[in-house]
């Protein structure tokens, strides 16, 4: 057990913390200072963007995907795309990590090509018990739950990213769902290795491939264990942007969870945005609505992670979205990422957690 103390308030023991945890595993920045996502803007299709499970009217999405790309008047470095473009098999877990022709047409290469090779992050969630990978490489299956878990140093993961870097132009790698892949898999909870195994050799061929890792959804564990993994530079410190859209969360709150994130070298991330409060045609049964979007913009900018805006093409806010970045879209932002003030973490912990409000403060150095 490690116990640590600051007499300087919540903030400074946590970053005098992650310094030291840094130094204990030879953790480096590089990889985050460096990182493309992390450094200028993109724009994202998971859950609250506009383009989630759904596409432009009278669109396949292959069609919709390169229109974001060329209609969008923003200097997007990047482009998300989410759970939505994969084989899914037993539980919604992944079958097979690659373009389905109903989807992409034409093939996901061809549509890298038609969007003049604007580099891909993308989504991935847990295994399948069915994943057809399990006929060729090791993987551990829980047939109870219904997931699998690729679990050797074997090329699982290289030829996995390799292909994908190669083909389609994959700059991160979003592993996403790290909580269920974990909690609802019994050798997880049974072989004390095996969270390590699985996450290490991720990292190992993201290093060899020369890809970033996106840890989402994630608990502290899998945070810890990215000290080791210097591939992992950013980490979602929010809950999914759409329960913010529906009213059910402030899920914008992130001035704690950003403190650990930050502490051990992962840039945290808000999540997708919209730039306009009302957007016609959204894919979300209940009415959405998002109420304050110069916030949004805001505070997906301060936590220093990535910025990356999910509208519609028609609904874009190019001058408010703009006010975040530069012409070429590099990200404007602070030296250190916004975390609650340690007064009011400390009136959050002597009242049971319920919180007097939310008060945030950041650094820039000049």
């Amino acid at each position: 057990m490690i116990v640590f103390y600051s007499s300087h308030g919540v903030n400074e023991a946590m970053r005098e913390w992650g310094q030291s945890m840094r130094r204990a595993f030879n953790r480096t920045m590089e990889h985050r200072l460096n990182d493309i996502t992390i450094n200028y803007l993109g724009y994202y299709t998971d859950n609250g963007g506009y383009y989630y499970y759904h596409t432009e009217t009278e669109m396949n999405y292959e069609e919709t995907i390169i229109s974001i790309s060329q209609k969008i008047s923003l200097p997007f470095r990047y482009i998300q795309i989410d759970s939505w473009w994969y084989y899914k098999g037993i539980g919604g877990g992944v079958s097979e990590w690659s373009s389905r022709p109903d989807i992409f047409p034409d093939g996901l290469p061809a549509v890298h090509r038609q969007m003049k090779y604007i580099p891909l992050a993308a989504h991935n969630r847990y295994w399948a018990a069915d994943t057809i990978y399990s006929k060729n490489y090791a993987f551990v299956i829980d047939h109870v739950n219904g997931k699998a878990l690729p679990i050797s140093n074997d090329s699982f993961w290289i030829d996995l990213f390799d292909e994908a870097s190669q083909n389609w132009g994959l700059i991160l790698y979003e592993q996403d769902w790290l909580n269920v892949q974990t909690i609802d898999f019994i050798p997880t909870r049974t072989d004390i290795h095996l969270g390590q195994r699985w996450l290490t050799s991720m990292g190992k061929a993201a290093e060899q491939i020369g890809l970033n890792i996106q840890y989402c959804m994630s608990l502290p564990r899998h945070a810890l264990q990215a000290l080791e993994i210097p591939r992992v530079t950013q980490a979602r410190v929010s809950n999914d942007y759409v329960v913010h859209l529906r009213q059910q969360d402030s899920q914008w709150t992130i001035g704690v969870s950003s403190m650990l994130a930050d502490a051990i070298g992962l840039a945290p991330y808000k999540d997708v945005f919209w730039s306009n409060s009302i957007e016609p045609g959204a894919p979300y049964k209940e009415p959405v609505m998002e109420p304050v979007p110069d916030r949004e913009i805001l505070i997906a900018t301060l936590p220093t992670g990535p910025v990356a805006s999910g509208d519609a093409i028609n609904y874009t806010d190019v001058k408010r979205i703009m006010r975040c970045c530069n012409e070429d879209g590099t990200i404007l932002k602070p030296d250190r990422p916004i975390t609650m003030i340690d007064a009011l973490v400390a009136d959050w912990a002597q009242n049971n957690g319920v919180s007097q409000g939310e008060l945030y403060s950041t650094l820039s150095m000049l």
